[in-house]
């Protein structure tokens, strides 16, 4: 299981990915890569206040476009293993965070399967995630407390830190 979190550009279907942090469930393994080549014309406001100035933190690998699929592809070898049979469920928060995971990695020619199904990766995002008996201890209650305690919110590694712990708390 891999928690992950994107920024990008806006909320508009031309949005486009500006950072990706990767978090292991089992494990400390985390990838944080900032997007080298991309167009930070269509910024929102939101983004140029809040998601820029966050931009250089928590040592990213600042990577093209192309240079950040290949490096994702090797990361999540290593997670599984290196066995490429083996399942890996990428769980984000939002539907937007995963069209943009896959918007790197598009059919590789005609014909050919695209990368999710080639590395055989599970498209389960969860959104919310219910309370299991224990009062505050929900995903979204121990995501804002993580945010509360490190700040940065709306850094894409950060927030897959929050959405990990969030879903280990609500676990309990």
């Amino acid at each position: 299981m891999v928690f992950y979190d994107c920024e990008f550009t806006d909320l508009s279907p031309d949005s486009a990915l500006l950072s990706i942090g990767l978090v292991a469930a089992d494990s400390d393994a985390e990838l944080y890569i900032e997007i080298a080549d991309a167009d930070l014309r269509g910024s929102s406001d939101f983004v140029k206040e809040i998601v820029l100035p966050l931009f250089g933190r928590h040592a990213p690998e600042v990577l093209t476009r192309t240079a950040s699929a290949a490096r994702i592809e090797t990361w999540l070898d290593i997670m599984r293993g290196g066995d490429r049979q083996r399942q890996i469920q990428m769980i984000a928060d939002s539907s937007w965070d995963w069209d943009h995971f896959l918007s790197l990695f598009p059919t590789r020619s005609p014909g050919e399967q695209a990368w999710t199904v080639e590395f055989n990766l599970v498209d389960r995002m969860v959104q919310h995630i219910l309370d299991l008996g224990r009062p505050g201890r929900t995903l979204e209650s121990a995501m804002a407390t993580y945010h509360q305690q490190h700040g940065e919110q709306h850094h894409a590694l950060v927030d897959a830190r929050a959405l990990k712990l969030g879903w280990m708390a609500a676990k309990r």
